[in-house]
């Protein structure tokens, strides 16, 4: 197998500068899109909602829940393609990025894409079900909905490589602690 590219996220200062402003500037666009989703979801084109002293933590808190299970939903993906293989989890605390990795593993380039979007599917998917449930404020739903999403832009990036810049060839992933390695097949 050739090594055709190496991604690292944990040490390429460029990189994760450019996530950071991809993620902040992607915020918008999920605010809006998430805001239709509401008034789709409510039939109400209004929002509603009011403020205690609370709700930053409470928002912190789901935020951060909502981030574990963002990992364990790559865990599990990894987990469903690699069943004999490990999963580990940890944090890059100088970006401040929690991963799921899966060391050692080799991917088809399907399985890493699903492997990729499922955390931003299935978390918005579970966000709206539950304001659909009335179990999340509207408030909530948007925010952490949107934030979510943008937060997921180190995924879409990868998504890119793999779909994209990789595409005319066949490919094989290892997902790292420090990003991917992309090997031609």
């Amino acid at each position: 197998m050739t090594l055709l590219q190496e991604i690292n996220v944990r040490d390429n200062k460029w990189l994760i500068v450019a996530l950071n402003l991809a993620a902040l500037l992607a915020f918008f666009p999920f605010l809006f899109l998430f805001l239709g989703l509401y008034s789709l979801v409510t039939g109400s084109p209004e929002i509603r909602f009011g403020f205690n002293l609370w709700d930053p933590f409470l928002e912190l808190f789901l935020l951060v829940v909502i981030l574990i299970l963002h990992e364990g939903i790559h865990g599990i993906f990894f987990k469903l393609f690699k069943p004999e293989n490990k999963v580990k989890f940890g944090v890059i605390w100088k970006s401040l990025m929690l991963y799921a990795t899966s060391p050692g593993s080799l991917y088809s380039r399907g399985q890493m894409l699903i492997i990729g979007l499922a955390p931003f599917i299935v978390n918005s998917l579970l966000l709206t079900l539950l304001l659909a449930l009335g179990w999340l404020p509207a408030f909530y739903y948007i925010f952490l909905a949107s934030l979510h999403a943008a937060g997921c832009v180190g995924d879409f990036y990868y998504v890119y490589v793999l779909a994209w810049k990789h595409r005319s060839h066949k490919i094989l992933v290892e997902d790292t602690e420090n990003g991917l390695k992309i090997f031609q097949a």
